[in-house]
């Protein structure tokens, strides 16, 4: 092939050049680490969403503490390291939940590589997000441990000065975490509420959950909760993990002698993407995407279908986007669709019993 010559303009300075990866040297495949097996991948953007008091921050600080010390979590192969923990709607709460995990795991190393920072970082303020980087950097001297996971609880707190509605805004607080992965290699994960619908993801623009590479909600505000994986962009979504708050007694009120209590996690066995409790269709909108699929898969059976995929076919109904896309983020959560690699395949399931 002959070379394309371009004669420089001397009136301009070189710029520099960016980084290519030609075709020939794409022979071998890049294997991604695991953070968590199956869950999460190393150096990724994760947000944990439900509404309050469904047991977000208990899960995470269970997650967290377990990486800080044990080689498996849930059973899944898990990496150990430093963990940075953003409290950034105080830190009590999060002390009390650490002091819960170490009274009810008595085997638990005392000096373990973890570290909160008792307070929010402002990630609309690029030297805020700079400071947090050094921060990580000489926590990791300290310990002798590289960083693996930095939480952020919650992003409405890390982006308190803007507006979580604003694309702009998550995309500036977006660019933070980036940097925060780049220049640390962490995962870097947010602490997020959901809406009034929490079929519609976590709460403000849609900018966050396009961004993240693992979305994960909390269901349940009382009894058995479950983390459901609703998003992967590397790895399959539709996990459900189940879990209990099991209340711990960790001290004692100095001013009437009365018990002060927190909570940790007691994981029970995973369910399937297709369990009887997974969500049934109920509105219109949902009812009305799956008749349409069911229709196709005629002839597209074992077709893969993207949510973008999904989405169109309740645009080509008559919906419009905002209907198409909750009834779409329902349907992707029902006995009616199975997360699969890149995307999910239809499979008209039914609820059991």
């Amino acid at each position: 092939m002959a070379k394309m010559e371009i004669a420089p303009d001397p009136a301009k300075p070189p710029l520099p050049l960016l980084a290519l990866l030609w075709f020939a040297s794409l022979q071998e495949v890049s294997q991604h680490d695991h953070l968590i097996k199956n869950l999460l991948l190393a150096q990724t953007l994760f947000v944990v969403y439900g509404e309050s008091n469904c047991g977000k921050t208990f899960w995470l600080i269970n997650l967290a503490l377990t990486m800080c010390y044990g080689d498996s979590w849930r059973g899944r192969r898990c990496r150990k390291g430093l963990v940075i923990y953003v409290a950034g709607e105080g830190a009590t709460s999060v002390r009390n939940r650490v002091a819960a995990y170490r009274i009810a795991n008595p085997d638990v190393p005392g000096g373990l590589p973890f570290a909160i920072i008792p307070f929010a970082v402002d990630f609309l303020d690029p030297e805020a997000v700079g400071i947090l980087v050094e921060t990580i950097r000489a926590a990791e001297s300290e310990c002798g441990e590289k960083a693996v996971l930095v939480c952020i609880d919650t992003f409405a707190r890390a982006v308190a000065g803007g507006d979580e509605n604003s694309a702009q805004d998550v995309g500036i607080a977006v660019a933070g975490a980036d940097r925060i992965r780049n220049e640390t290699g962490a995962c870097v994960g947010f602490v997020h509420h959901c809406g009034k619908d929490a079929t519609k993801g976590a709460r403000g623009s849609s900018a966050l959950r396009a961004a993240v590479d693992t979305e994960i909600l909390i269901e349940g505000t009382t009894g058995q909760r479950c983390a459901v994986v609703t998003k992967q962009r590397d790895l399959e979504s539709g996990q459900r993990m189940p879990f209990e708050l099991v209340p711990v007694e960790i001290g004692t009120d100095p001013d009437d002698n009365t018990p002060i209590y927190s909570c940790v996690v007691k994981h029970l066995e995973e369910e399937s993407s297709t369990a009887p409790n997974t969500r049934e269709l109920r509105g219109k909108a949902q009812r009305q995407i799956l008749a349409a699929l069911r229709a196709r898969a005629q002839t597209e059976l074992d077709r893969i279908w993207t949510l973008m995929d999904l989405r169109q076919v309740g645009r080509e109904i008559g919906l419009n986007k905002g209907t198409a896309r909750s009834a779409v983020d329902a349907l992707t959560t029902s006995p009616y669709m199975r997360a699969t690699i890149g995307g999910y395949r239809f499979t008209d399931g039914r609820v059991e019993g």
